[in-house]
Parts: structure tokens; C-alpha cells; sequence
């Protein structure tokens, strides 16, 4: 590890150079790989490939490899926030919107609570 970049080796064999950043810029959110990044003490953090494309356009889910960053968080928050990615809970604007909305289904319910858990370390770690 060099002084503000992070190299992992993913699950798949592939390695990644993260830069460390101690907040999410503007136009990045918590990258869904869950346990794959490799380490369990940085969430890994990216920004749309094509970031003005419909979440209905199948581009629209590409990343940016060239920018990607991660935030050297505690093991429990790191969790939190990877849970809640799953769930499409990947940002501040994302989790505030879930807890807005009212929750009628099981995953509607369980998006919430993640996001109600998430939010904190979001405020904490968004620029």
C-alpha cells in the first residue's frame, strides 16, 4: 500500500489500484461488489462510466475503473454500507429517499432499515 492508494487483489483475481479518500466527492457513490474488493476495512467508492444515461439503459451500470477511490472505514461500517449497497442504498440521496418512502413490501422494509443504519456513516463520509 502506497501512502494514499490502496492495491487489492479481488476475489477474481484481478487487481485494482484505489485511491484513499476520506470523503465521497461529488458524483460518486459506494461501488456493489460487496466482498470482492478483497478488504474489509475500505468501501470501495466510484462514479458512472456514462453518468447522464436512464438506470433503464443497460450502460447506465458501468463504472469509471480509472476513477475508482475507497474510504478506510470500521469493520461494522463497512458492512453496514455494503448491505445497504445491496439493497440500492449507495449514497446520502439514496438512503434519505428510502427512509422518506413508506415501506409495504419485506424488501421495502429491509431497504429501510439499511438505510436508516447507513445514513449516519453516509453524513459522515459524504463531501
Amino acid at each position: 500500500m502506497k501512502t494514499n492508494t490502496l492495491t487489492t487483489k479481488d476475489t477474481m483475481g484481478y487487481t485494482k489500484t484505489y485511491e484513499i479518500v476520506d470523503r465521497i466527492p461529488a458524483g460518486f457513490f459506494v461501488w456493489n461488489i460487496g466482498k470482492n474488493m478483497g478488504h474489509e476495512e475500505y468501501i470501495p467508492i466510484c462514479e458512472n462510466l456514462y453518468p447522464g444515461l436512464p438506470k433503464s439503459h443497460p450502460e447506465s451500470f458501468h463504472i469509471n475503473p480509472e476513477t475508482v477511490k475507497a474510504i478506510k472505514l470500521t469493520k461494522e461500517e463497512v458492512a453496514i454500507l455494503r448491505d445497504a449497497a445491496g439493497y440500492g442504498v449507495n449514497s446520502k440521496k439514496t438512503a434519505e429517499s428510502a427512509i422518506k418512502r413508506t415501506a409495504k413490501s419485506t424488501m421495502q422494509k429491509r431497504k429501510k432499515a439499511l438505510a436508516e443504519k447507513a445514513l449516519p456513516i453516509l453524513e459522515k463520509i459524504t463531501a
